[in-house]
């Protein structure tokens, strides 16, 4: 019909900010079990996230505890995903909580 007008929305992608390549040393544990840690190292960051290359696997919606000691600071987090890579490694996204502690 003439009156109508065809609309187009784009679909949010779930990601806010823009992330950018770094390497940086993490250590990661579940919250309540800090003694299960596992260093590894990011592939990218943002203000409120990370990818990060794991040796095992984690499940979405755990909630962690992120330490980089390098950069002095610790954040709490939750599991976003867990992307299963070649060569038996993992890929998880990281979404931490806003205010990070130093």
């Amino acid at each position: 019909m003439p009156w109508q007008v065809d609309v187009t929305m784009q679909m949010p992608t779930g990601r806010m900010e823009k992330r950018i390549a770094k390497m940086v040393t993490l250590e990661i544990c579940l919250y309540d079990e800090p003694g299960l840690k596992e260093r590894t190292i990011t592939e990218n960051v943002s203000p409120r996230g990370a990818r990060v290359l794991v040796q095992r696997e984690w499940r979405p919606r755990q909630q962690v505890l992120v330490i980089s000691p390098s950069e002095g600071v610790q954040s709490r987090g939750q599991i976003v995903y867990c992307e299963r890579l070649p060569e038996g490694k993992f890929a998880i996204g990281l979404e931490l909580s806003v205010g990070a502690e130093r």
